[in-house]
């Protein structure tokens, strides 16, 4: 029974073991990339969506960054999340983004974004994101690019979206797993 407890306590925690935080350095990058997530249904903003931007406005700002990349497509509902995000910033900070709108998922933003990257030649990469998802983007980050600064904008708690970090946590972790057991086989 004991040893029951314990393997559901591990399992349990498996997704909080497993992302560590990672380093908040904040400074200089070569550009900023600001991962996606879904506007309102009607095409508002999220508050998440607007948070992010604003941060990314500060960062861009304090730190002189010359460019920053908006990511997200149309994953949850017919609105660009990379567009409506630069939009925002644009009226914010009078610069115009670059924008990655093709990705449905976290994966996918920094799949795409560094193909941006590589064609600009961008080496020293900043990442922004909501503070509850640093540490899973940060993982997922080492596979595409070398030099990775994190940023993390604030963001407001709700249960819906821990639970979905969480379960997207586990996620990862099995796909890293099967990912790893076939390079194994071979």
């Amino acid at each position: 029974m004991i040893f029951l407890c314990l393997i559901l306590v591990i399992f349990l925690f498996l997704p909080v073991i497993c992302f560590p935080s990672c380093k908040h350095e904040e400074g200089y990058v070569d550009c900023l990339i600001v991962l996606g997530c879904p506007a309102y249904d009607d095409g508002k903003m999220s508050i998440t969506q607007k948070m992010r931007v604003e941060q990314a406005a500060k960062v861009v700002i304090r730190y002189k960054i010359p460019v920053c990349i908006f990511t997200g497509g149309k994953a949850h509902n017919h609105y660009s999340e990379a567009q409506i995000m630069g939009e925002y910033f644009t009226k914010l900070t009078h610069q115009k983004p670059l924008l990655e709108d093709q990705s449905t998922t976290t994966y996918e933003n920094m799949k795409y974004a560094r193909k941006i990257c590589q064609e600009h030649h961008f080496k020293k990469i900043g990442i922004l994101t909501s503070g509850y998802h640093v540490n899973r983007a940060y993982a997922m980050s080492r596979k595409f690019f070398d030099d990775i600064t994190m940023f993390h904008a604030p963001y407001r708690f709700t249960l819906k979206k821990m639970l979905r970090e969480y379960i997207s946590r586990y996620q990862y972790l099995y796909i890293e797993i099967k990912n790893y057991l076939k390079k194994k086989e071979k």
